[in-house]
């Protein structure tokens, strides 16, 4: 008797290499529209503005969310070497990848129709 073929979905391309790192200052609606390319990754999410505004985030992703308190609290005296103008707070999402690749997307990028 033949064996059964197998169907298992091959790993997503360095799945435990890159982080994705996305600045925000509004919830992450738009990543249900990117779930299909991003969902197998590990998400850095750093809100940008006001810290107690709530983001929210889809369920099925796994994300760190972080915002300004975390950032100086982190940080310190060094914390304003991390700008919070025109979405430079990425760079915090950088520092705290511990992976080998990092991807930068930004809230208002959609999936091409």
């Amino acid at each position: 008797m033949a064996a059964a073929a197998d169907h298992a979905k091959p790993a997503p391309p360095l799945k435990d290499e890159l982080d994705i790192v996305i600045p925000t200052i509004r919830n992450l609606d738009f990543l249900e529209m990117w779930r299909p390319f991003f969902e197998p990754y590990h998400l850095i999410i750093v809100q940008d503005g006001d810290p107690s505004k709530t983001i929210k985030v889809p369920e099925g992703f796994d994300y760190e969310l972080y915002n300004r308190n975390d950032i100086n609290k982190m940080l310190g005296p060094k914390a304003s070497c991390i700008s919070f103008k025109d979405s430079a707070c990425r760079c915090f999402g950088y520092m705290v990848s511990k992976k080998k690749y990092v991807y930068t997307i930004d809230d208002d990028c959609f999936v091409s129709a």
